[in-house]
């Protein structure tokens, strides 16, 4: 034994004496290159400066300052130079190779290329010395502010890393407001750790080391080091002046990707974060003029429900069901038993169709936001949460149109209240009550999360413990199906493509039991007397593995990366059922459309007054049945991006003006347009 430890210690100081003895070559190398480039300087520079030395020099002698004159002889400028060279040399070696250590170990934590485009690398390097310098206009030196900036881009790296692996989807700089959410959800995660996740941690410790072998003086005049740190400080400044008010990023040449992880691994980490950084600011559209969009509002015709004496307002129970989808839209495959079967066997009183949504694996509040409000994500920037940056003050939605017309509004979460501010954010969406995991009565949970059916049961309480008169408007957000898929204590009752994906089994036999709660649910409602509607839909598609959208995808597209192919992982299932007889005639051609227009085909359902607003929506309906955030698809089934031209351009500005007003213009809020006219409620 002791011989295998003198042994082992013998290797460590052998492989320890290599790697000094290549670090002293690479050092030695980068000295005598900059030594080449210093003379290659000097020789070019010297005749060049001569005459405008020589007139300086001039200008000295004649004012007498002999001490200026003396230093202007360029000798005495490099012999200071040449004086302190081994230090110059060592922060040029260490401002160079620190940060290529972190651009490496950040591209490997998010598994992105480590070349690509000039100008991208660029733009990441250029952040990465943003970041440098504004620790050094704090602490003052070089070696701290490497030693900072390198702790906190590892941590942003790993925790963009396993975030992504996660949810599916990378970091946004929101995402420091949803760390209670992740908190929560972390017990139920499974890390692994890959050979580039590895490699990136290597590569940070090799940073460290090297960091920590070289030896940098500071200035040793205090009045230099203030006015380096305040000129650095300028420099800083400027920088992040010029990013967030101008167009300057437009010229790195980013790309725009509808896969989120796609754009960051061919734009760099670092990049795309400070890109993301931007979307916090919210412009006024392009063309945005007050008298026009009041001109618009009151061109919008706004058709006045009538009730006969036998009408009953109904009660409204919609329910996003997390996660919930039917993966077969995006293509055929296998099961050993069908996962769905309540759902695909509801007709009578029924609609269904495919709910076209802006996001995909995360970021659940987005699709119940665009439900809600009726505004799109569309016009925010990408990957932002509006519960936490937008819905600050009280806001318009479906819960104050319906509270405006005598229903009691109420919200269900069956998770914590403070995930993506939901605690203030449904107050302020005109929501009487909200019930969550602290307040619900006797849930039960499958793995980590409360069940859909203890959920419903809760929801049941609540329809049977108001007043007989009453009519209530209920908004419940499920768990059940939340990832990630990992439990191994959970039996999967549904084997997906002879069982190669284990992920996808259990989240589908999850939608299997959220089938088999919706039935229980309906089943209860279709027994009472009083009119009832429910609204079920999914928030987004799950995460599960890569290679099932890839082969999916790959088997029923010529081209998988094609908007037409990617909107289909867009995709959720909507259903609205009641317990009387509505017009399902009427909406037999309705297949496909987008969140931000689901409340109002409710309203519509429902015989319930809209707002100017949901006309202006359902008016826009018929010429654009979808739009997200990520694009629209025309009447005539043609996707576009925002920026094309096309026949249907002003109506999407016209969108976003009113979008924009309800949202962000506080001073010229056009309240009659998200009101319920005030006709309309004299006459009920």
């Amino acid at each position: 034994m002791k011989n295998f430890f003198n042994n082992l210690k013998n290797k460590l100081k052998k492989y320890k004496k290599n790697i000094k003895m290549k670090v002293h070559k690479i050092s030695n190398t980068i000295k005598k290159f900059l030594k080449k480039i210093f003379k290659k300087i000097k020789k070019k520079l010297t005749p060049k400066l001569k005459p405008l030395i020589n007139l300086f020099s001039k200008i000295a002698t004649k004012l007498h300052l002999v001490d200026l004159y003396h230093f202007t002889k360029l000798d005495k400028l490099f012999n200071i130079l040449k004086e302190h060279r081994k230090q110059i040399f060592k922060k040029i070696f260490i401002l160079i190779f620190i940060p290529i250590i972190i651009y490496l170990y950040c591209q490997l934590f998010c598994n992105g290329k480590l070349i690509f485009e000039k100008e991208r690398m660029q733009l990441n390097f250029i952040f990465i010395y943003f970041i440098i310098c504004f620790f050094y206009c704090f602490v003052g030196k070089i070696k701290i502010s490497l030693y900072l900036s390198m702790c906190l881009t590892l941590i942003i790296g790993i925790v963009n890393h396993f975030i992504t692996a996660f949810r599916g989807t990378p970091l946004v700089p929101w995402d420091i407001f949803s760390l209670n959410v992740a908190l929560t959800v972390l017990p139920t995660f499974k890390f692994t750790f890959t050979k580039k996740f590895l490699l990136g941690i290597l590569l940070f410790i090799i940073g460290i080391l090297v960091l920590k072998k070289v030896k940098i003086d500071s200035f040793k005049n205090n009045k230099i080091k203030i006015i380096y740190r305040v000129t650095v400080l300028f420099i800083t400044v400027s920088f992040v002046y010029s990013f967030l008010s101008t167009d300057m990023i437009n010229k790195f040449k980013l790309d725009e990707n509808w896969d989120p992880k796609e754009e960051y691994h061919n734009n760099g980490l670092i990049a795309s974060l400070f890109k993301q950084s931007r979307n916090l600011i919210i412009k006024e559209p392009e063309g945005y003029d007050i008298n026009s969009i009041t001109e618009l509002a009151s061109s919008i015709e706004v058709p006045l429900v009538k009730h006969d004496e036998n009408y009953e307002y109904p009660n409204i129970i919609a329910i996003m069901n997390e996660s919930f989808a039917d993966l077969q839209v995006i293509g055929d495959f296998k099961t050993n038993t069908e996962y769905l079967p309540f759902f695909n066997s509801l007709e009578k009183n029924t609609i269904k169709g495919n709910l076209h949504v802006s996001i995909f694996g995360a970021t659940t509040p987005n699709s119940e936001w665009e439900f809600l409000t009726s505004n799109s994500m569309a016009f925010v920037p990408k990957r932002t949460v509006p519960y936490q940056q937008y819905v600050l003050r009280n806001s318009y939605s479906l819960a104050t149109i319906l509270k405006s017309q005598g229903y009691t509004t109420s919200a269900i979460h069956c998770y914590y209240p403070q995930g993506y501010n939901r605690n203030l954010a449904y107050p302020r969406l005109g929501f009487n009550s909200f019930l969550h995991i602290n307040t619900l009565k006797n849930l039960e949970f499958i793995r980590e999360y409360p069940s859909d059916l203890s959920t419903y049961k809760n929801i049941i309480d609540l329809y049977e413990n108001k007043s007989e008169d009453e009519k209530i408007f209920n908004f419940t957000l499920t768990m059940q199906n939340h990832g990630s898929y990992t439990d191994e204590n959970f039996t999967n009752t549904v084997i997906a493509e002879d069982g190669q994906y284990p992920k996808l089994n259990q989240y589908l036999s999850l939608i299997k039991i959220a089938d088999e709660s919706l039935k229980y649910l309906i089943n209860y409602f279709e027994n009472q007397e009083e009119p009832t509607i429910i609204v079920l839909f999914g928030d987004h598609q799950p995460y599960v593995e890569d290679e099932f959208y890839k082969s999916l995808l790959e088997k029923n597209y010529s081209d998988p990366s094609a908007k037409e192919a990617t909107e289909k992982t867009y995709i959720t299932p909507f259903l609205i059922w009641a317990n009387f007889d509505i017009d399902t005639e009427k909406y037999k051609n309705l297949t496909d459309i987008s969140a931000n227009y689901l409340a109002s085909l409710v309203l519509d359902v429902a015989n319930i007054q809209k707002t100017p607003y949901l006309e202006f929506l359902d008016e826009m309906r018929e010429n654009i049945p979808i739009i997200t955030g990520n694009g629209y698809m025309d009447k005539n089934g043609e996707y576009h991006d925002f920026s094309e031209e096309t026949e249907f351009s002003q109506l999407i500005e016209n969108y976003h003006y009113l979008q924009f007003n309800n949202m962000f213009d506080n001073s010229n809020k056009l309240t009659s347009l998200f009101e319920v006219p005030a006709q309309a409620l004299v006459e009920d």
